[in-house]
C-alpha cells in the first residue's frame, strides 16, 4: 500500500479551493477598502469642522492645537479604516478555511475513502512502530470493510516489528480519519481529520492568506 501524506491532500483541496476563493476575496477586501476610504473622509470632514469650531468658540485659537485635535481624529480614523480591511481579510480566510473543513468532511463519503483511511491507519501504525494496535473509529467507519490484515503487514514491513492492528469497541466523535494507538493505550496517533487539519492549520492560513492577498 503506497503510503502518501493526508497533509498533502488537505493541501491539494486548499489549492483547488483558493482558485475559485481569490477573486471573491480580492472584491470582498476591495470594497472594504473603498468602505475605509468614505470613512476616512468623513472623518476628515469631522476633524475639519470640529477645528472650525474651536476657532469660532474663542476657547483656543492656537494653531498647533488645532493640529493636535486633526491628528488625533485622523489617527483614529485611519485605525477604523485598517480594522475594516483587516476584518473583510479574516472573514476570507476563515472562508476558505471552513470550506476546506466542508471538503475533507465530504472526503469520508467518497469512494475512494477506504483506501484513504487505510493510508492514515498504516501511517498511525508506522510512527508507532508497530507492535500490537488498536484503531478507534468512528460509529459508521467500524462497519466499513477495512482489510486490518494487510495494513498490519504493511506496518510490520516498514517498522521491522510483528504487527496486529484491531478496531477498538470505543468510537470517536470525528468525520473521519483514525485514532491509532498501542494496546495499552499509553501512546497513540491521533489521524482524524480533525486533528490533520489543526496540525496542518497554521501552514494552511499562511498560504492561503499569501495567494489570496500577496
Amino acid at each position: 500500500m503506497k503510503s502518501e501524506s493526508t497533509e498533502t491532500n488537505v493541501q491539494r483541496i486548499v489549492d483547488r479551493i483558493l482558485d475559485d476563493a481569490q477573486r471573491e476575496a480580492t472584491a470582498l477586501v476591495e470594497q472594504a477598502q473603498k468602505s475605509a476610504e468614505t470613512s476616512l473622509a468623513n472623518e476628515s470632514e469631522r476633524a475639519r469642522q470640529k477645528a472650525l469650531n474651536e476657532i469660532r468658540s474663542g476657547s483656543e485659537t492656537n494653531d498647533d492645537r488645532i493640529r493636535a485635535i486633526r491628528e488625533t481624529v485622523f489617527a483614529e480614523a485611519r485605525r477604523k479604516a485598517n480594522w475594516m480591511v483587516l476584518s473583510e481579510k479574516e472573514l476570507a480566510v476563515n472562508g476558505v478555511l471552513n470550506e476546506v473543513r466542508e471538503n475533507l468532511c465530504s472526503l469520508a463519503h467518497s469512494k475512494k475513502y477506504i483506501r484513504t483511511l487505510g493510508r492514515l491507519i498504516v501511517d498511525g501504525g508506522v510512527a508507532l512502530g508497530g507492535g500490537k494496535l488498536e484503531v478507534a473509529l468512528n460509529e459508521i467507519d467500524s462497519r466499513l470493510p477495512l482489510d486490518l490484515g494487510s495494513m498490519a503487514e504493511v506496518v510490520a514491513e516498514k517498522t521491522q516489528t510483528e504487527s496486529e492492528l484491531q478496531i477498538s469497541r470505543e468510537y470517536v466523535k470525528t468525520s473521519g480519519g483514525a485514532i491509532i494507538r498501542k494496546a495499552e493505550g499509553r501512546i497513540l496517533v491521533d489521524n482524524t481529520f480533525e486533528a490533520i487539519l489543526k496540525r496542518s492549520e497554521p501552514h494552511v492560513i499562511l498560504k492561503i492568506a499569501k495567494v489570496l492577498f500577496g
